[in-house]
């Protein structure tokens, strides 16, 4: 199910709560906590999802399992998230707050497949063009995927950035195609 109204609604007011206090880093600090212990967790992520499991209750342990891990805020954020029953979007919620709070400073993060292990000059240059393509500061995470041929594949949120050899392979091929089209 699809939370996305109600994630940019209350990681926008948190994210807004957070500047204004001047806790942004802890805050983010925080989400991510929470995201990976539901990402890494089904039986935490069943729980939030359980309707049968009383407000009170799900408070309680949710307090226990955090409350040592993030910061007092964080901890009432989330309690406010659950008395208006909208825990099972706190996944969504600690995402969308980590996409706003990266708008919000001006950094873009950039998946970048290669088929090798890209010297520390490469990264340079390709981390570079990013940021003068973007705009903003560029935080790449690198991944060696062998599917691409040779050059590398980023990706920008929901943009593709093709520039492997096996594209522009594609790309000849559409055009030797299309020109075979027009001269017959």
């Amino acid at each position: 199910m699809s939370y996305a109204k109600v994630a940019i609604r209350y990681a926008t007011s948190f994210l807004e709560a957070s500047i204004e206090k001047n806790i942004l880093d802890q805050a983010a600090s925080d989400m991510e906590i929470i995201l990976n212990a539901i990402d890494g967790s089904s039986l935490l992520r069943r729980f939030l999802e359980n309707p049968v499991v009383k407000t009170d209750l799900k408070k309680s342990i949710i307090n226990e399992i955090f409350r040592k891990h993030v910061s007092a805020e964080t901890l009432k954020f989330i309690e406010f998230i659950v008395d208006k029953n909208r825990e099972n979007a706190l996944k969504e919620i600690a995402e969308k707050f980590l996409d706003l709070k990266d708008e919000h400073i001006g950094v873009a993060r950039v998946d970048i497949k290669s088929a090798f292990e890209l010297s520390i000059e490469q990264k340079k240059i390709i981390e570079q063009k990013f940021e003068s393509l973007l705009n903003k500061k560029v935080v790449a995470n690198y991944t060696v995927d062998e599917n691409v041929i040779g050059g590398f594949v980023a990706k920008v949120k929901d943009t593709v950035y093709d520039a492997s050899v096996s594209h522009q392979l594609e790309l000849l091929r559409q055009q030797l195609l299309k020109g075979s089209l027009l001269l017959n």
